[in-house]
């Protein structure tokens, strides 16, 4: 990635933002400024920023939000229905006739899902 001849900077050579500023807090007040910084997409020090100063410089969003509780709670989910779709692969290849309710409740399950992830990045911002 570096040009030719070496004449570009390193993003850190070129940080506008020098100065250091360092306070103590809690355990507690870390979580609760984490969390605030999670919810807006910043990280905690950008979102002092935004709270503090009258006109913050702070991008809107610094990165996506992620809400990985949920995502875990999802994706364990898709691995069951995945695994349902499976068993019932395994008997129409053996000759058996998967009764029509577990293949409509098998759907109705992914559809949930499908659901649930679009309303959550819908939420984050991440579906446009």
């Amino acid at each position: 990635m570096g040009g030719a001849g070496g004449s570009q900077k390193k993003r850190s050579e070129t940080r506008q933002r020098q100065r250091r500023f360092q306070i103590r807090i809690l355990d507690t007040e870390y979580a609760q400024l984490q969390q605030f910084a999670e919810r807006e997409g910043l990280t905690i020090a950008s979102y002092i920023r935004a709270k503090a100063l009258a006109t913050p410089t702070t991008r809107a969003i610094r990165r996506p939000v992620v809400e990985v509780q949920v995502l875990t709670r999802l994706l364990g989910e898709l691995h069951k229905i995945g695994s349902n779709i499976n068993q019932t692969a395994r008997r129409v290849n053996m000759g058996d006739t998967p009764l029509s309710g577990e293949i409509t409740s098998t759907l109705a399950a992914c559809r949930q899902v499908a659901r649930q992830v679009t309303d959550l990045l819908n939420r984050s911002g991440g579906a446009r």
